[in-house]
């Protein structure tokens, strides 16, 4: 058991949550508190997390801490954490047990070590097509995925990853209590697909494969696709802008993954892969590997290694010309409250919509920017 901090002690510790006791302090989150938990029988060693008491007063904060328990525990896949157990603690709040994680998230390692190895952008990401692949199989949508929400498991093999947090999914046969918090049906403003951006309804997988484009830029590159210094303007940017190419900024990475994640980050929910699948076979195939990402996935890291070195990036495909682009002014100010308007030589009835949806995320920015962007 731990020993009690006398200058910040904890009640928790030693208690039993379900089959599991508390035994240890790890970390602490905007939601909540992780806890190491110990079987009362087994001694099986499992992460406990618990809502903070002013978190657990918010009904739609606990509703989808319920929903990412309930949703998880329907999925038995090797790339999506494990959760064991539900339940209120007693005290005002509620608990969530899940398998014990030993590594780092990829949020973690981005910041920390900036643009990653092409062996290992294949294979993590890999792994990340094929688990919301499952999920998808499901009928469910993730809608949240961003690296700190990539957990990286250490092995012999390399890293193997476990999706976290589900709590912000959508259902197609959506039954319970629908999510409107501002950052949980809406999603973290880098990896949002334009159709969230605009606050429309009709969000499907092909969200996820937005923001798994999204995330493989970052890991090539070692900064987010869309940039911007409030969530207004990287909110404009997705919907109205296109990130650098990677192959330029990073010359280890081919010119034919440029074009798969130019595929994957489209505009046009439409014109995106229609798959996470698709886009895994885009990304291998980039490299002139074969088998698809379910292949990758599993493949140790120093066998990509070697496969990479000696296989041929494909030529890139002549390119297309790119659909039209609804031009939207970044905010001149936004720290005197000034907000992003429209260009004025523009009558465009989309334009028009776009800012508007726009502007009105821009007015729950101020409140929420923290918990969006470090939530």
């Amino acid at each position: 058991m731990q020993a009690q901090d006398p200058a910040d002690p904890d009640a928790r510790l030693g208690k039993q949550f379900g089959d599991y006791v508390v035994v240890a302090r790890v970390a602490d989150g905007a939601m909540g508190r992780v806890y190491e938990g110990r079987h009362v029988e087994t001694r099986e060693r499992v992460a406990v997390k618990i809502l903070h008491e002013d978190v657990a007063k918010d009904e739609v904060s606990v509703e989808r801490f319920k929903r990412e328990y309930e949703t998880a525990l329907e999925f038995d896949h090797p790339n999506i954490v494990e959760v064991l157990d539900f339940g209120p603690t007693g005290d005002g709040s509620f608990f969530l047990t899940m398998e014990y994680l030993l590594g780092q998230e990829l949020g973690g390692l981005l910041r920390g070590k900036g643009a990653q190895e092409p062996a290992r952008t294949v294979r993590v990401m890999s792994q990340v097509c094929e688990a919301l692949a499952h999920a998808h199989s499901y009928g469910v949508i993730h809608r949240d995925l961003k690296p700190d929400n990539i957990f990286l498991c250490e092995s012999d093999e390399g890293d193997v990853v476990k999706i976290l947090d589900f709590g912000s999914v959508k259902l197609q046969m959506e039954t319970g209590p629908k999510l409107t918090a501002f950052g949980t049906t809406l999603g973290s403003p880098y990896y949002m697909s334009p159709e969230q951006a605009m606050g429309k309804l009709d969000v499907d997988k092909r969200t996820d494969v937005f923001a798994i484009a999204a995330i493989i830029s970052e890991m090539a590159t070692g900064h987010v696709a869309f940039e911007g210094k409030n969530v207004a303007e990287i909110l404009m940017k997705i919907v109205s802008g296109d990130p650098e190419p990677i192959s330029p900024q990073n010359p280890r990475y081919p010119a034919a993954l440029d074009q798969v994640v130019q595929h994957g980050l489209e505009k046009d929910k439409t014109a995106r892969y229609d798959s996470t699948t698709a886009l895994g076979a885009g990304l291998v195939g980039a490299f002139g590997l074969e088998g698809g990402s379910a292949r990758w996935a599993d493949t140790p890291l120093d066998d990509t290694r070697r496969a990479l070195a000696q296989t041929a990036p494909p030529e890139p495909a002549p390119s297309l010309p790119l659909a039209p682009v609804v031009p939207v002014a970044a905010p001149s100010n936004s720290s005197r409250g000034e907000r992003p308007v429209a260009s004025s030589n523009s009558g465009s009835k989309t334009m028009v919509m776009v800012a508007a949806a726009i502007l009105g995320l821009g007015l729950l920015a101020a409140a929420a920017a923290a918990f969006v962007l470090f939530g």
